[in-house]
């Protein structure tokens, strides 16, 4: 694994940070192989979503 900041690897910009050259993607890769898998972990829901819920009129 690579010595670099765990920051730079957060999945939100991870891409600019490549692009950038602050990392490579063999190094994105090597740590993605380090990530623990928590699926086992998760809980299912059901959820409902409404449209333009925020924009409705308010009578």
């Amino acid at each position: 694994m690579s010595d670099k900041n765990p920051k730079l690897f957060d999945i939100r910009i991870v891409e600019r940070n490549i692009e950038k050259g602050l990392i490579t993607r063999k190094e994105y890769e090597e740590y993605l192989k380090t990530m623990d898998d928590s699926a086992e972990r998760a809980e299912k829901i059901e959820a409902e979503f409404v449209e333009n819920v925020l924009t409705q009129d308010k009578d």
